[in-house]
Parts: structure tokens; sequence; C-alpha cells
């Protein structure tokens, strides 16, 4: 009876205090030629030009933080290096599409200057691959020449919708 007590004031606690704010992780939009999606394959690989893995926070076509993976106390966490309200610029047009590579939603109750976010929730070899809210594929990171890319596994036929 006492665990039941405990578990309920738990739940009242909850539901008065809220959730936590969350944001999607993503890597930067990655822009591709239009001709070249439409044929996109498994075992493509897609160059970022990154030395190390650099990531934004979304909200709602927001950027609102750059991140970057750092490792403290033997696990890896990502650590806010910029703040920022910024909408999502779309440099689309018939010849190119902006990819979103996103990992997936983290909760964060701080949004400050050298925060970090616990990164146990998130597998960096799960990105989902999302042009125009459609996911398009799945993927994961490799490196390529010291370099981060991420390697096509899975496309999706006719693009689903993404609840991210």
């Amino acid at each position: 009876m006492h665990g039941e007590t405990q578990a309920n004031r738990l739940s009242e606690l909850m539901q008065k205090k809220g959730h936590l704010p969350s944001y999607e992780l993503a890597l930067p939009l990655v822009t591709v030629r239009s001709s070249e999606l439409e044929k996109l394959a498994s075992e493509d690989v897609l160059l970022l030009g990154l030395k190390r893995l650099e990531c934004v926070l979304l909200n709602k076509g927001t950027i609102c933080a750059n991140v970057i993976l750092v490792k403290q106390n033997n696990r890896h966490t990502m650590k806010i290096v910029k703040i920022e309200k910024e909408n999502i610029k779309s440099n689309e047009h018939k010849k190119y599409k902006n990819i979103k590579l996103s990992f997936g939603m983290v909760c964060s109750r701080t949004l400050a200057l050298g925060h970090t976010i616990d990164m146990e929730q998130i597998d960096l070899n799960n990105v989902a691959c999302i042009v125009k809210d459609k996911k398009i594929a799945t993927a994961s990171l490799v490196c390529v020449n010291e370099e981060i890319a991420v390697k096509i596994d899975k496309v999706e036929k006719d693009g689903q919708k993404s609840n991210e």
C-alpha cells in the first residue's frame, strides 16, 4: 500500500510540474540535387564535411541551439555551444532539396550556453532522413577519410509522414 501511495504522489507531482521541453536533435541541413535524391539507394554515403559531430536542437522549424559531442565522465553528452532562435532557411528549388538528418527527440529543462544534454536516449546509428516532413530513408553515422558521413541503410517506399 505504501508503494502505491508513493506512485500516486509521484504521478500528481509530474502532472503539476509538466513535461520537460523537448527538442529534435539533428545534423545541419544537407542540400542534395533532386535528381540524385531520386536515385538514393542503400549503401549510398552522404558526405557532410564535418570533422566532429556538430548538431542542432530544433523546435517547430526553429534552430534553438548548436551542440557538439563531448566525452564527460566516461560517457558521451551534447554540449550547447551556441544559443540562437533562427528559423530554418529553405534554399530549395527544383534542382535541389534539403535533407534533415534527425536522431530523434531529447529533453532538457535548461537551454543555456555550456549546459550538457545526456545522450543515453539517442542511438547514433539510427538517423532518419527527412525531406519535406516525409521520412525517405534510415541511415547511420560512418567515418570516411576522417570526416563524419551518413550511410543509407534503408530507403523508404514512397516516404512516410514524419512524427519528429
